[in-house]
């Protein structure tokens, strides 16, 4: 397996336990494109191989839905289920309230992460500090908060839908609500659903490793037009017992879409990288992820 994976992390594992997995059955480089915490669970990107190069983006640029579960009334000193807590206040506080509040942290905001958190603080993660009950300076850093909405709300349990950036933590953002409400609050439960164009639904589980049929599409950039590619596919897809469609884009690009064992998979796309004699291969996109609409055939389009 080699490219970006799209993998659905379950709670209660954290996201180092997963790249050490990956990195266990696929004997290559591996790294992640953005952490979860081992409370939370969804959509966690994976580079394999040279792949890792591409997960820059998704650290520092991409735009990130989660859903969050805030229980009101009560704070946490990490911020979340997991830490001590601490009851604040019973008093009920109104719908309208809590919507005004949310609002005032839409936009780019100051936000500072929780001290339980892996940012690094002189080289060690700010969670080996805290844990030892240092002090430290953990600085506010720009965030954006694109969009809050209320999916429903029980006191003392809030359930919200969020769009952020790179960088923003719902465990802050859940702590600062409950200090600007002044009845303390901390998160319960979230699941990461979406990364740019990238949807949890999509993502693979460990039960779809267990049954090994997986499914990448892929993109080839270059000299890949009018050289053969397609029937290239078609030919190794057809000798590899893979299913699928080779296209061509308008833009001069195939697209590859493959289904099949994982080891028939990596077989193709090594293929797939060689390409035919003519072609030309100057970039490919490989995504890795659930094989949802299942194909018995190859089809060059």
């Amino acid at each position: 397996m080699e490219g970006l994976v799209l993998f659905n992390k379950p709670s209660g594992l954290t996201s180092t336990q997963i790249v050490n997995y990956f990195k266990k059955i696929t004997k290559k480089k591996v790294g992640h494109g953005g952490t979860l915490d081992p409370l939370a669970n969804g959509l966690l990107i994976l580079g394999i191989g040279e792949f890792t190069k591409e997960l820059t983006k998704f650290l520092k640029e991409s735009t990130k839905t989660y859903i969050a579960e805030i229980v009101l009334g009560a704070k946490s000193n990490t911020y979340d289920k997991e830490g001590k807590i601490e009851v604040v206040s019973s008093k009920k506080v109104e719908l309208e309230e809590i919507e005004k509040t949310l609002n005032e942290f839409l936009g780019e905001i100051e936000q500072s992460p929780p001290p339980f958190s892996a940012v690094k603080i002189k080289g060690k993660p700010a969670y080996q500090y805290a844990r030892l009950r240092e002090k430290i300076d953990l600085k506010p850093r720009k965030v954006k908060i694109y969009e809050i909405r209320i999916i429903n709300y029980n006191w003392p349990n809030l359930k919200l839908e969020l769009t952020v950036s790179s960088g923003a933590y719902i465990r802050s953002l859940a702590n600062d609500l409950g200090e600007k409400l002044g009845v303390g609050a901390y998160l319960n439960g979230l699941v990461r659903t979406k990364i740019d164009e990238f949807n949890l639904d999509e993502a693979l589980t460990f039960e779809d490793l267990k049954n090994n049929y997986l499914e990448f599409l892929a993109k080839v950039y270059g000299r890949v037009q009018g050289v053969g590619f397609r029937f290239f596919c078609y030919n190794w897809a057809k000798n590899l017992k893979i299913f699928g469609y080779a296209k061509n884009l308008n833009d001069g690009s195939v697209e590859i879409l493959a289904q099949g064992r994982e080891e028939n998979l990596q077989k193709f796309l090594e293929k797939i990288k060689q390409g035919p004699k003519l072609a030309k291969i100057e970039k490919l996109e490989v995504v890795w992820r659930k094989a949802k609409n299942k194909v018995f055939n190859f089809e060059t389009l």
